[in-house]
């Protein structure tokens, strides 16, 4: 319970999730990521429910899909799509402080203009455990969903609001 709670408020750990999200977006896209879609990486990525199903859903299959198997009845966790958007709110600040760590350590950086993140750091890192690397692929599909998307379409899918 701790080490998942520590985790959860390990700012560093989320610059690295914020930072695969992005390189999954650009990876799909070729563009900086809408600075919104980044308070859903670390709500979906830290809820293990959550992060199992995005894990087992092929990325070709989309964020739809993934978020369909909640309704399933060996699943039937719909709650957990459907307190996203609370969660959001709850993980806002370590979302905010995970970005402006990610920023410092000069793996992300911020148009503001367009409000948009783009990555700075392209190559991918292996020196982090096994657990922070499925961690860090979970959130990488994340991105290539996203990018696929638009806000409108994630609000839908997610029941969340940006």
């Amino acid at each position: 319970m701790f080490n998942e709670y520590d985790n959860v408020r390990n700012p560093m750990l989320g610059a690295y999730l914020l930072w695969n999200f992005v390189l999954g977006y650009f990876s799909e896209k070729n563009e900086a990521t809408p600075i919104e879609e980044l308070f859903i990486v670390l709500p979906m990525i830290m809820k293990e429910d959550v992060a199992k199903q995005i894990k087992s859903t092929n990325k070709a299959s989309g964020m739809r899909a993934m978020s369909d198997k909640f309704m399933k009845p060996d699943v039937l966790k719909n709650d957990l799509i459907c307190d996203l958007h609370n969660d959001i709110e709850k993980m806002k600040d370590i979302t905010a402080t995970s970005l402006a760590e990610a920023i410092k350590a000069g793996l992300i950086s911020i148009d503001v203009e367009y409000n948009t993140i783009f990555p700075l750091e392209l190559k991918k890192r292996n020196k982090e455990s096994d657990n922070v690397l499925k961690m860090g692929k979970n959130a990488e599909k994340l991105g290539q969903w996203c990018a696929g998307m638009n806000l409108i379409q994630i609000e839908e899918i997610l029941k969340v609001r940006f």
